[in-house]
């Protein structure tokens, strides 16, 4: 329940904090805004045990089916993946989603920037330089967003990090959640 309810208030949060606009597209798949240019390499290596795909996620084994029998997806998901760059760079994705009533919201977001990792003490600082935010609304089309981020939503944030034995997950901590979150070592 405490799940579904944090979803729910990063979807009301997004969707209030957000609003229609934006030029460039980020193309999540590539790394790129739409220019056909990878990302920008960052300000230094990053460990091998580091780079690579890492993901967190929760979703709901409740799932809903329109009167039509169309498939309409699960109760609510949530995830968070990290994609680290041998350059000095990283992509981030979250996906927020519920679905209540036959009606699916989905807040999306991706940023990328560089990425600076201090072996000594585990820890990395993330500096976003670009990102972008979509919302989508079932029951209400005219809500629906997909804009960049503004420059004062990219900010720079520092994480501890602990790589478990064989590489198999990955535990981010801060200031802000000291017991960290695990995500797993992923490839897709």
């Amino acid at each position: 329940m405490k799940m579904r309810f944090l979803a729910l208030m990063a979807l009301i949060v997004f969707s209030v904090a957000c609003k229609k606009g934006g030029s460039d597209i980020v193309n999540p798949g590539d790394g790129s805004s739409g220019d056909g240019a990878g990302p920008n390499p960052g300000s230094g290596k990053i460990p091998a045990e580091l780079v690579g795909k890492w993901s967190y996620g929760t979703f709901s084994p409740t799932t809903f089916w329109d009167y039509n029998g169309k498939y309409t997806g699960n109760a609510y998901e949530q995830a968070l993946v990290f994609e680290f760059h041998a350059n000095g760079t990283y992509e981030e994705y979250v996906i927020n989603s519920t679905t209540s009533y036959n009606c699916r919201t989905e807040a999306y977001s991706y940023f990328k920037g560089t990425v600076k990792v201090n072996e000594a003490n585990r820890s990395f600082i993330i500096t976003p330089t670009s990102g972008n935010y979509r919302g989508f609304y079932a029951c209400a089309p005219k809500s629906n967003i997909n804009r960049d981020a503004r420059k004062d939503e990219l900010k720079q944030e520092t994480m501890n990090y602990q790589v478990e034995t064989g590489k198999t997950a990955l535990k981010l901590s801060d200031a802000e959640n000291p017991q960290g979150v695990r995500l797993k070592a992923v490839s897709w």
